[in-house]
């Protein structure tokens, strides 16, 4: 459908411009002349805007449209990653991804929105898949993408590269996405605002994807930053070998995509939530071992195709704790999954200097394993419980 090519190039510039650090660790580190525990931190700066700007920019969609907050948030974005390649210093590089994840907030949770808008229940996760594609082809084109050019030219010809694409994606999105005819809107209150957040956590469903995602971000993300960090300690490999191996994530999210009919056909989709944390927990209880590079790639496709077992039947879930809200519902799915993954290279930092990466990966390995069972459980316990019907609109 033209409406979800669309939304997924707008998709696939979010998921890029997310993932183009964490490759390039060593190599900013090494360009700005400030430590690596550092730079690995913006991961954090990127990742706690984009959090915290969701319940405003969930409730801008909903009131303004979720088209116009896209287009705005591209726009913004594309300016922030041309300051990053050009940042002369650490400082302003910072505050060019803490300005660049706030923005990027706009964009896919809200074009998760508008195919919550758009397709009905029955249809909602296959079409979020196909949007998942982009999103994954933009992870292993800012991981791939971002590595390999580093190791030739340096971490900036790789940013100016993906500042190309945010560019083109604006242009397209802007020509092209349009909101859905005869929506009608009001003016925006402080009193319409909290009251959409009152309806989504109405549903009792919701603190159960909220905390499964706010987990799912700690224990899956807060390990990026340091893949290049620790094949470099090891000498298993660079910057371009550090590409691949988280690259190796996008591709199990690629392979989940090719089989989620067939896992929701065989599994259902409560039993799809509890098998994606168990295969993700033994992927990543198996990076404890610390083989090569291409196993630890393969390693990262098993842990990609369980998370997005899970993730992917939450992002649905999300789409309908609140169908008058849409907007709302999805930035607070997107807020919770972000705070987790900007408290998670906190977390591994402080894991990984008290007790070394063996027993850190077998610890998110079994905390995986529990995730997938506690939140299926947690998701079916709460299905039969009644939800307050709560007035509002929805629009694109």
């Amino acid at each position: 459908m033209r409406l979800l090519a669309i939304l997924a190039t707008s998709c696939f510039v979010s998921s890029m411009s997310m993932r183009i650090i964490d490759p390039v660790v060593p190599d900013i580190a090494r360009d700005l002349a400030i430590d690596t525990a550092s730079v690995a931190m913006l991961a954090s700066l990127y990742a706690f805007p984009y959090a915290l700007a969701q319940p405003v920019l969930g409730a801008f969609g909903d009131a303004f449209g979720k088209a116009r907050i896209i287009k705005i948030a591209l726009a913004v974005l594309a300016l922030c990653l041309a300051a990053s390649a050009l940042a002369p210093t650490f400082a302003s590089l910072s505050v060019a991804r803490l300005v660049g994840g706030a923005a990027a907030g706009g964009i896919i949770p809200l074009a998760f929105a508008i195919v919550g808008d758009r397709f009905p229940m029955s249809e909602r996760q296959i079409a979020l898949s196909r949007v998942l594609t982009a999103i994954i082809a933009g992870q292993l084109t800012g991981s791939i993408g971002s590595g390999l050019i580093a190791s030739m030219f340096g971490w900036r010809v790789a940013t100016a590269g993906a500042t190309s694409l945010a560019l083109i994606a604006f242009v397209v999105t802007f020509w092209q996405l349009r909101p859905a005819p005869g929506v009608q809107r009001q003016a925006p209150s402080l009193k319409e605002f909290i009251d959409g957040y009152r309806a989504v956590f109405a549903n009792p469903r919701s603190v159960v994807c909220f905390a499964a995602v706010f987990a799912e971000g700690i224990v899956i993300f807060g390990l990026f930053p340091y893949v290049a960090i620790l094949l470099e300690e090891r000498g298993a490999g660079g910057l371009k070998e550090a590409g691949f191996v988280l690259a190796g994530f996008g591709f199990g999210g690629f392979v989940y995509t090719a089989l989620v009919r067939l896992m929701l056909g065989r599994l259902g989709f409560y039993k799809l939530i509890l098998a994606g944390g168990i295969v993700s927990g033994i992927g990543l209880a198996l990076l404890s071992l610390g083989t090569s590079w291409p196993r630890e790639m393969a390693t990262f496709l098993i842990v990609g195709v369980g998370f997005y077992m899970i993730h992917n039947s939450l992002q649905t879930q999300a789409t309908e704790l609140a169908p008058h809200n849409r907007g709302s519902a999805v930035a607070m799915h997107a807020f919770f999954m972000f705070l987790g993954q900007a408290f998670g290279p906190v977390v591994y930092g402080i894991g990984l200097t008290g007790l070394g990466p063996t027993w850190v990966l077998l610890m998110a390995g079994v905390s995986m394993g529990f995730l997938g069972v506690t939140t299926a459980w947690g998701l079916k316990a709460r299905s039969a419980v009644a939800i307050p019907e709560v007035a509002g609109h929805a629009g694109t």
